[in-house]
């Protein structure tokens, strides 16, 4: 018998983990008290979350969990919103909705409340952090919901304050005592550790993306191929999943690729990228240094993340 994939061991309840991670935040959530008793919803009445970053659901396991559900049925009901016309969006649980589909059903468990979309996004966010198998594309998308929520900004905002309280955390003790304190609660890294090394997911080609969401790609492998030049991505992800490259094969074979033609201006700014870093910036006097993290925010407003 397949196992049922929502078996999972025993971890903090999502409405735990939403109001101390969401604590500084202000955003308005609904209380325990407010969800409605478990009811049968029709299968074709719910609609997916368009919100949802997740997209790629793996094949194979909507398989085996559709064998699972047959057996067992639905563990863990869905949470929906209603819409008009009687359909309901659904906040978390769309892989349990897919499956039920592929299985059969005529209707699946879900509780229904009345949520705002950004009630939605955040509700969605730390119910999908808890999952096991998530991939770190998704992961970063989902905690940076939850940054902008403490900011109570957007997410491009959010990055752009957050790179700059990884430069500067002595600009606002008190925000990144409150960025401590979500990411304590999350767990798995700290905030700054998120900055360096997760925020880069969200610059990464669709392609690499889609491995990375497929579970076909390793996220520091699709880091390295992004490094190369753009040109030489697919060979090396074709290379990746017809010889499941090594970390440090696939580190040798990129650092040995060039681009086919580079221009003057690419020149440069391959050389600019690699002249910038905290260190070197610390070493300019204060006029200049005011002046290049100027024209760093500016050329950051300019191209975007």
């Amino acid at each position: 018998m397949t196992k049922n994939a929502f078996k999972k061991p025993k971890a903090p309840s999502m409405g735990t983990l939403l109001s101390r991670s969401l604590e500084f935040s202000g955003v308005p959530l609904p209380q325990t008290g407010e969800v409605g008793e478990v009811q049968e919803l029709p299968t074709e009445a719910l609609r997916p979350n368009s919100r949802q970053p997740r997209r790629f659901f793996n094949q194979e396991s909507l398989k085996a969990l559709a064998e699972s559900i047959r057996e067992e049925g639905i563990l863990q009901p869905l949470m929906a919103r209603p819409l008009e016309g009687g359909h309901f969006e659904i906040v978390y649980g769309e892989r349990r909705w897919r499956a039920a589909r592929l299985a059969g059903l005529p209707s699946v468990p879900a509780r229904v409340r009345i949520l705002t979309d950004t009630q939605v996004e955040l509700l969605a966010a730390v119910e999908n952090l808890q999952r096991e198998d998530l991939n770190r594309y998704d992961e970063v998308n989902y905690k940076l919901r939850l940054v902008a929520a403490l900011f109570e900004t957007t997410p491009e905002e959010a990055i752009r304050r957050l790179k700059e309280l990884r430069s500067q955390p002595e600009s606002d003790p008190e925000r990144v005592a409150q960025l401590e304190h979500l990411f304590t609660q999350l767990g798995r890294e700290k905030w700054p550790s998120f900055v360096t090394n997760g925020l880069p997911a969200l610059r990464l080609p669709e392609a690499l993306v889609e491995g990375v969401q497929s579970g076909k790609l390793e996220y520091t492998k699709a880091l390295l191929i992004a490094r190369a030049p753009e040109e030489h991505h697919a060979a090396l992800l074709q290379r990746i999943l017809e010889e499941d490259l090594s970390h440090a094969a696939l580190t040798d074979i990129v650092a040995q690729l060039k681009p086919a033609d580079r221009s003057e201006a690419d020149a440069q700014l391959l050389s600019l990228r690699r002249k910038i870093s905290r260190r070197r910036l610390g070493k300019l006097p204060g006029e200049l240094r005011a002046e290049a993290e100027q024209l760093i925010r500016r050329l950051h407003e300019l191209l975007g993340d």
